[in-house]
């Protein structure tokens, strides 16, 4: 493999362009081309190459994910699509991971109880939990949103939503399968849910504000 140009980047200062074999290549920090000494005509090989790809991508890797989830509180699945989606390779990707997770940036279990908090007045557990694992969140990390749970909590919002859900309308059969349906989408356990009709019927007196 051969180094055949080595441009300026018009958008990013201090990065260069890496053409090898006259195709372009990868974008690289200009730094490292000077202190790797690569230059044109340079004949380099794959392993060669790819060590001085990762010591260049992975502080610009870090630096952009550390920016990201400032902005954006992210499970490590959201943080490793986005650095993939940005073209930086495996061994950057879990590199950058590493460091993140380190250094307390991502935590997925700390993801999932601030996820629960903020859902949990309009959404039951179970669909809490449906939405944690298609973010990536692992199972014994939704288990700390259980532990969390506060069942009269619970009841009381789903009640609340169950309030706004029916507003005047006639609580019949008709009504309450359809309200039924309703609650099971949001995610509530059967406990919960045969409250919510109960109240709907008329037929549950606590208070619920």
């Amino acid at each position: 493999m051969q180094v055949t140009d080595i441009t300026e980047q018009k958008k990013l200062t201090g990065r260069l362009n890496l053409f090898i074999d006259g195709a372009y290549y990868c974008s690289i920090a200009a730094r490292l081309v000077e202190e790797r000494r690569v230059y044109i005509g340079m004949q380099v090989s794959e392993e060669e190459l790819n060590r001085i790809i990762f010591e260049s991508d992975r502080q610009k890797a870090f630096d952009y994910a550390c920016a990201y989830v400032g902005k954006h509180p992210s499970t490590a699945k959201a943080v490793k699509e986005k650095l993939y989606d940005k073209g930086y390779g495996k061994a950057v990707v879990e590199h950058v991971l590493f460091k993140l997770k380190d250094y307390g940036f991502v935590d997925d279990r700390s993801f999932a109880l601030e996820y629960f908090e903020a859902k949990k007045s309009t959404c039951g557990t179970k669909k809490i939990a449906m939405k944690l694992r298609e973010k990536g969140v692992s199972e014994e990390d939704i288990a700390a949103i259980y532990e969390q749970e506060d069942k009269g909590e619970m009841l009381k919002a789903a009640l609340r939503v169950t309030k706004r859900h029916k507003g005047d309308k006639i609580a019949d059969e008709k009504y309450l399968a359809k309200l039924h349906r309703f609650l099971m989408s949001r995610g509530y356990d059967y406990d919960i849910i045969s409250k919510c009709i109960t109240y709907a019927k008329g037929e549950y007196d606590e208070d619920i504000d």
